[in-house]
């Protein structure tokens, strides 16, 4: 099961055309240990996970623009059904996780809502 480990509002940036919060989530994870969720408001007057993604950059080594590899990666498919073969439960109690993680759900209702 995913586990948050730590959660972090980062910053409103856009994502395919939506308005989302990006919260910066370390997890008990291999494949991704820290992700970027983005959140944009749900009709249920709540947050929808809009994309999860993951930044391979090491910034020890990698200070400059490297152009072998790929910075961000889209973990969305880790974290749904079919990816890890997550349950819908599983995925609710990660998108549950990361919005009660200290003020995130606050924030994101800050910033997002208004």
């Amino acid at each position: 099961m995913i586990q948050v480990i730590h959660a972090a509002f980062r910053r409103v940036a856009d994502r395919e055309g939506r308005t989302c919060g990006e919260v910066e989530v370390n997890t008990n994870q291999a494949e991704a240990p820290k992700v970027l969720v983005y959140f944009a408001p749900a009709k249920d007057n709540d947050f929808e996970v809009v994309a999860i993604v993951k930044n391979d950059a090491d910034y020890e080594i990698d200070w400059y623009d490297n152009s072998m590899h790929q910075a961000f990666t889209d973990e969305t498919a880790l974290f749904e059904a079919g990816g890890m073969k997550k349950s819908g439960e599983e995925q609710a109690s990660f998108k549950d996780q990361v919005l009660s993680h200290g003020n995130i759900r606050e924030v994101l209702r800050r910033e997002l809502i208004g």
